[in-house]
């Protein structure tokens, strides 16, 4: 039986424990939702559960590729060497990082990074949508008791067709099918 620690360490646990069991979730209700086809271009931006999800969804892509974004130095060293060997994904810490000049996203996911802040997640959001193809589909992922309606509202400003795809309690799946017209994407 594990230790259990009281004060800021028990709480620093606690958080760290909720976190892993929200990322581990949401990565498998995304898992079961995404079917790319064997060519795709898919961008996964989040990190509780990202190094699962790349390991799953590298192998459905024959000749595609998987982009994977997280947050932190400790995370995108973690995740890198996670998926040390899968040549088809590349792990970033930034969007920025992306050059301009690369071809749009058929799958972009993303797990909200509630942890970070709203206005973090709503711009990671906004970003991953700029990058999805015309034709391609951004899956949101998140937990309702962590504001997740207020990032669905906000994609809902943002793009066509936002539906639930996906529930298991309190966690949440919603898809959203092709951007509006290219203007201003700020936070609003």
């Amino acid at each position: 039986m594990g230790r259990y620690h009281t004060g800021r360490a028990g709480r620093e646990q606690r958080r760290a424990e909720e976190l892993a069991r929200y990322g581990t979730t949401l990565a498998q209700m995304l898992l079961n939702l995404l079917r790319p086809e064997s060519d795709a271009r898919m961008l996964h931006i989040g990190s509780p559960g990202a190094a699962r999800l790349a390991e799953h969804l590298a192998y459905r892509l024959d000749s595609g590729e998987l982009v994977v974004c997280v947050y932190t130095f400790d995370e995108l060293e973690e995740t890198r060497a996670a998926l040390a060997g899968l040549g088809n994904v590349h792990v970033i810490n930034e969007l920025d990082d992306l050059d301009e000049d690369e071809p749009p996203f058929d799958l972009v996911s993303c797990i909200v990074p509630y942890h970070l802040g709203r206005d973090t997640g709503l711009q990671e959001l906004e970003q991953g949508l700029a990058r999805l193809a015309q034709g391609g589909t951004l899956y949101l992922a998140g937990d309702r008791q962590h504001e997740f309606e207020r990032y669905v509202d906000h994609l809902r400003r943002l793009a066509h067709d936002v539906s639930e795809v996906a529930g298991q309690g309190q966690y949440r799946v919603v898809a959203a099918r092709g951007r509006r017209a290219r203007g201003s994407l700020q936070t609003r």
